[in-house]
């Protein structure tokens, strides 16, 4: 085994379910060549940021660091492409698990669990963000987040601009529950006073 192989092998990166396809994503833009010297720029920050805070949160830990080292690094080599670049990725990233949600949720009966339990769902959604406007019906579901603990550490690093990466996976992935229409016009990371969710129970009009 080359120690160039070795070196791929311990990157945090490249093991990462939500962001290891990025380094795809950096090809096809910009060439392998580039595109490897972005990642292991990457792999730095994020391996900075952990030394930093050695006690970061689960959610730190595994979104907002990688996606700030993602950002910053893209930025860095290709100034002014960061934004569109990651939130490119975040929204193929979404589509695709909303495919896998999509087949998760054909299952017989799993749409009329679901809203058996969205009470419960509400509540798991909600934990940890500050909102407000919680109803949750028998036919309808909406919530207002105002304040997000992603957002808010990813502003506190510096660039609060990571995480729009992770809201247009959220977009897209959100819409691939069966026997849900989801809904959602605004992004407390875009600038907006809340992500205001909302669901409706799409076998409603059957």
């Amino acid at each position: 085994m080359t120690e160039k192989i070795r070196n791929r092998k311990r990157m945090k990166l490249d093991i990462s379910f939500m962001f290891r396809k990025f380094r795809k994503e950096l090809e096809e833009q910009y060439g392998p060549k580039k595109a490897a010297a972005i990642w292991r720029y990457a792999e730095h920050i994020l391996q900075k940021l952990e030394a930093a805070e050695p006690d970061a949160d689960k959610n730190s830990r595994s979104f907002v660091f990688p996606a700030v080292a993602l950002y910053r690094a893209t930025e860095h080599y290709a100034p002014d492409e960061a934004l569109a670049v990651t939130r490119a990725y975040g929204t193929k990233t979404g589509i695709r698990m909303r495919n896998i949600f999509r087949k998760v949720t054909a299952l017989p009966g799993i749409p009329a669990l679901m809203w058996k339990n969205m009470d419960k769902i509400a509540a798991k959604m909600s934990s940890g963000y500050e909102y407000r406007n919680l109803v949750v019906t028998e036919h309808f579901c909406s919530l207002d987040v105002t304040g997000c603990p992603l957002y808010d550490k990813a502003k506190a690093l510096g660039t609060p601009e990571a995480v729009q990466m992770i809201c247009c996976m959220d977009k897209e992935y959100m819409t691939g529950f069966r026997g849900v229409k989801y809904e959602r016009t605004k992004s407390v990371a875009e600038g907006d006073d809340c992500c205001d969710y909302r669901l409706y129970d799409s076998r409603k009009n059957r």
